[in-house]
């Protein structure tokens, strides 16, 4: 694995990448509408060898082997891949590497990720290797979000607990991190160095739901669990994080509707053919 990558690797094949593998039930269902915005976006992918780039627990890769792919899935993450292995049965190559750096021996038809390419530390470099793993005029695909003002899930907890955490100098915006593609304009001029051509930006709006039963209060205990406020608060004490549950709570009660929470999200579906 990349030692360029390492902070990134030891978040997600640790505390993060287990906390997502025991919640697989809700995160999928959390994103479903964008997974199923990138499957339709991928198109058939019959007797196709596809690359999944970030795989984490597999709900992709059981779509691909569905449609009739041979699947190859790549993560840094142990636990999450333990989940992924348990639930395609043993048909896809599931990796443990970092996809930065990881070579096939054979070249790919699609490359494809659900919010797996956004954690880079050098992403040129990294588009590169992903280009090399694909045959000529081979497709990659993926979904990454768009700027944190359009993503309200993310936005609003984060308003609710910002003066319960330390204060922070503001967040490089070309990080590593789920924000880092949010400027299709820079992407598109990464992407062109890395070797892909015909490259599209296709912007897609759905609901990130956030609790499907128990109101603003599941909401609330979600938030701790996934996202940046679940990142802010990762050391908080328990007084911080009793009266950030009180906060989150009053956060989402506006937006709560038959006991269901959902918050707009937004992302970029992309598209891209190796030159």
């Amino acid at each position: 694995m990349s030692d360029t990558n390492q902070a990134q690797i030891e978040l997600w094949n640790g505390r993060v990448g287990e906390k997502w593998a025991a919640m697989q039930v809700r995160l999928d269902a959390m994103l479903a509408p964008a997974t199923a915005a990138l499957q339709a976006r991928a198109g058939s992918v019959a007797n196709q060898r596809v690359l999944d780039i970030g795989c984490g627990s597999g709900v992709t890769c059981t779509i691909w082997l569905d449609g009739g792919a041979i699947v190859t899935g790549v993560d840094v993450s142990e636990a999450m891949l333990a989940v992924a292995t348990a639930r395609t049965n043993g048909k896809a190559d599931l990796i443990q590497a970092d996809a930065s750096v990881w070579r096939s021996d054979a070249p790919f038809d699609l490359a494809v990720s659900q919010f797996g390419v956004m954690f880079f530390a050098d992403p040129e470099a990294a588009f590169v290797n992903i280009a090399a793993n694909l045959r000529q005029g081979g497709r990659l695909v993926f979904a990454c979000w768009r700027a944190v003002a359009e993503n309200y899930w993310t936005a609003v907890p984060m308003s609710a607990i910002r003066d319960l955490v330390p204060p922070a100098p503001p967040p490089e915006p070309h990080a590593p991190g789920p924000f880092a593609f949010a400027d299709s304009e820079r992407l598109g001029e990464i992407l062109a160095r890395a070797g892909f051509a015909n490259v599209t930006f296709n912007p897609v709006d759905f609901p990130v739901c956030l609790a499907s039963e128990g109101g603003a209060e599941a909401a609330a205990r979600f938030a701790l669990h996934v996202g940046p406020a679940a990142s802010a608060l990762a050391e908080a004490g328990n007084e911080t994080r009793a009266l950030a549950t009180q906060r989150l709570t009053a956060a989402f009660a506006p937006h709560e509707k038959n006991d269901v929470v959902a918050l707009d999200g937004a992302i970029w579906l992309v598209e891209a053919v190796r030159a």
